[in-house]
């Protein structure tokens, strides 16, 4: 499986070790337009793109899930295109908050523990 991601929770032997995992020095969008590349390379999405509650405008972390296949799944290549749209639909309407590094450490915590909880059932 791969990990695709901006948040540095995923930096530890703990994932490193069972997990190809790609941290990427991007934005929201960033991430899912890799996770895109990904997906056209014959990768199948196991994570929704907009997982959670927490909308693209709300927090600057997402991590996808993917698992490498042979063909292009268009399932995960929609849902993807789809959340792409979203995210940028958000960003036109994005108040250029400017988070604390407690808020940027809450954002952390919450993406990776969405991911956790999903791995745990992979």
């Amino acid at each position: 499986m791969l990990i695709v991601t901006n948040n540095p929770k995923f930096n530890e032997p703990e994932y490193k070790n069972k997990y190809i995992v790609e941290i990427i020095d991007t934005d929201y969008l960033g991430i899912l337009e890799k996770s895109r590349d990904y997906i056209h390379k014959g990768y199948e999405l196991l994570t929704h793109p907009l997982y959670g509650s927490v909308k693209p405008y709300e927090t600057v972390y997402r991590t996808l899930v993917l698992k490498e296949g042979s063909v292009i799944s268009f399932t995960s290549l929609e849902l993807i295109e789809e959340a792409m749209a979203t995210a940028k639909k958000f960003y036109a309407m994005n108040k250029n908050y400017n988070w604390t590094e407690s808020i940027l450490e809450d954002f952390q915590v919450v993406d990776k523990d969405l991911i956790d909880n999903t791995l745990a059932r992979i």
